[in-house]
């Protein structure tokens, strides 16, 4: 009869070759002591690109790979896997991340030990050796919002709570579920983290996944546009968390502003994005972009 799981690894995968991820889980994984036996979940959600994950899986004793025939998004498809797992702790990790350290998993294993609710790791860039200009901006942005050391996650435990590298209590994972409305891109983890942070203890570690999907400048801005939808609904829920800081309090006062020219303000931030070279400048740029977007959502409640 099979031990019981202690860590459930749970990998959503989308468009995304995660064959790298699942070698060096597997290495680490494979001789655990009884006790702390840990299972590998990859589900695939809808992706519209081919690649050999299902052959690797296949491979590897410890890994089950399962498709989704439709895209369920970012936070369902988190829920299916959850699902699945037996584990007494469950450990979500993107794809696209890879872990920077031999002794990943077991490091999480030693926090379970301990009782710790909820276990974030943390985000880096050790690994990703991209040195493409195209690619800085999106490196710069990481390094001052999401790679940041565990002293400094601590500050605001809830707000560096993100779903790339964090381990999870199970049984709180059934009780708080990421909130299926979040059906596009971003939110749905800080807004999981702050219902979290009402009733249980986060951790912040530096045990840390190297991210290896970095984005280009107009992809980064993209998916800046992407979110707007679900930042809206983040504020709506979340209004004395996030209604006074950042783009959310700027947005608060131009959304007092006429449409027409907070679609003309979009358009002209939009074209300095293009032109102008320096990090510094354009974070500041990306930072009033998403304010303008948002308060045309809370103006006319309209979809951009």
């Amino acid at each position: 009869m099979d031990s019981p799981v202690f860590l459930s690894v749970l990998i959503p995968a989308y468009n995304w070759d995660v064959g790298p991820l699942l070698t060096s889980l597997y290495s680490q994984c494979l001789h655990l002591s009884e006790g702390q036996r840990a299972e590998i979940i990859v589900m695939d959600d809808g992706s519209t690109e081919k690649f050999t994950n299902r052959t690797v899986a296949e491979q590897l004793s410890l890994v089950r790979y399962e498709e989704s025939a439709v895209n369920k998004g970012r936070a369902e498809i988190r829920n299916v896997l959850l699902q699945q797992a037996k584990g007494v702790y469950v450990l979500f990790l993107d794809a696209d991340m890879l872990p920077d350290r031999d002794d990943f998993i077991q490091t999480y294993l030693e926090q379970g030990r301990q009782g710790r609710e909820i276990v974030c790791g943390g985000i880096s860039y050790c690994q990703n050796k991209q040195k493409d200009p195209e690619y800085s901006f999106y490196l710069y942005k990481s390094g001052k919002t999401e790679a940041l050391p565990s002293s400094v996650r601590r500050s605001i435990p809830w707000r560096y709570l993100f779903t790339s590298n964090i381990m999870v209590r199970r049984d709180i994972m059934q009780s708080v579920h990421f909130d299926p409305r979040f059906t596009g891109y971003g939110f749905e983890d800080i807004e999981w983290g702050i219902r979290l942070g009402e009733s249980f203890t986060i951790t912040h570690i530096d045990n840390t996944c190297s991210h290896m999907g970095v984005m280009s400048k107009q992809q980064v801005f993209s998916k800046m546009r992407d979110s707007i939808q679900n930042y809206a609904l983040f504020l709506s829920l979340h209004p004395l968390k996030i209604g006074r800081t950042g783009a959310a309090g700027l947005a608060s006062c131009l959304k007092h502003l006429p449409d027409a020219l907070l679609k003309l303000g979009d358009l002209l931030l939009s074209r300095l994005f293009t032109k102008i070279p320096w990090n510094w400048c354009l974070f500041f740029i990306f930072q009033c972009t998403k304010a303008v977007l948002l308060a045309r959502v809370l103006k006319k409640d309209i979809k951009i």
